[in-house]
């Protein structure tokens, strides 16, 4: 038994992708709203960098953003070097180096700073607690020598 040629497959080395004659399927040129090439999208300067701050809001990632505007996020990250939009601010890394006979942790503890409307209070055994800015030193120390860990 043979199939009918429009039913075989099509064979053949060409890589045009284009289907033979006897395709089954109707060809692009009857269907006008097929298009053969995906349209490309230019984008001004100006354009380009309101996209790149836009991807800059907190709240919002590369990744949204490049799909509202159907480009990828490559591009985006492109135009973000392009026109100097920073990324998050890096943090900023002190050397430490530890002396013979020296807890760790006392050195470090120097590293870090109050939050903000704090200060910071050294306790007897070494161990450092934050209170509120002007509270009194020795008031502090002995409620955390009476109350213990639990603060």
């Amino acid at each position: 038994m043979h199939l009918h040629p429009s039913a075989r497959p099509a064979v053949g080395t060409s890589a045009s992708g284009t289907p033979p004659e006897s395709s089954l399927t109707a060809d692009p040129k009857d269907n006008p709203g097929a298009r053969r090439q995906p349209a490309r999208r230019f984008f001004s300067d100006e354009e380009r960098h309101a996209i790149a701050l836009e991807s800059d809001q907190p709240g919002v990632s590369v990744s949204q953003v490049a799909r509202k505007h159907g480009i990828v996020t490559g591009m985006l990250f492109r135009w973000r070097v392009q026109f100097g939009v920073a990324q998050k601010k890096r943090a900023k890394l002190a050397p430490v180096a530890l002396t013979d006979g020296t807890p760790a942790t006392l050195l470090l503890r120097d590293l870090m700073q109050p939050p903000v409307g704090l200060t910071a209070i050294d306790l007897p055994d070494g161990r450092r607690v934050f209170a509120p800015a002007g509270s009194d030193p020795d008031a502090v120390r002995q409620r955390v020598a009476i109350e213990g860990a639990t603060l």
